[in-house]
């Protein structure tokens, strides 16, 4: 497996058709299958006006992090509640197509046009606009040094 078939990767745009359907990018589908994962859930993102999109097995990671917090905590229910609770499994039929809830939607500010964007590992679904205006601030935090990127581990892969 290619790493990089493997990831989630560049910016997709597609619109909603008359039915309400959208098509899935055919990279992320590749990348999908080239993990063996068993589906994509999405959900409301909690720190974008956007919509999160992972695979069953990174959900299934989540929950086991989550696990390490104390049962009954509040900062265990807020996760739980913002990130478990406002998920739906996302069904992609054989042409890549699959409809996004409503609720998910408005949320987002989505309407019509839709844009994937690859986080690598994740990726979002965002309105074309909105994503316009979170990259072009991405990008001068990148260039003004606001950010440090974080360092591989000793041994790590590459």
């Amino acid at each position: 497996m290619s790493l990089n078939t493997a990831l989630f990767l560049s910016t997709h745009f597609t619109r909603i058709d008359g039915k309400g359907r959208i098509s899935f990018p055919a990279p992320f589908r590749s990348a999908l299958a080239l993990r063996n994962s068993q589906g994509v859930v999405i959900f409301s993102s909690p720190s974008d006006s956007a919509i999160d999109g992972v695979t069953v097995e990174r959900m299934q990671q989540m929950a086991i992090a989550l696990e390490s917090l104390t049962l009954f905590s509040q900062e265990r229910a807020f996760y739980e509640t913002a990130i478990f609770g406002a998920a739906h499994d996302l069904q992609i039929d054989r042409e890549g197509r699959c409809s996004l809830p409503k609720a998910l939607l408005d949320k987002a500010g989505i309407e019509s046009d839709i844009a994937f964007v690859g986080r690598g590992s994740t990726f979002q679904i965002w309105d074309p606009a909105k994503l316009e205006r979170r990259t072009a601030e991405s990008i001068e935090a990148v260039k003004t040094g606001q950010l440090a990127f974080p360092t591989l581990p000793a041994g790590a892969l590459l």
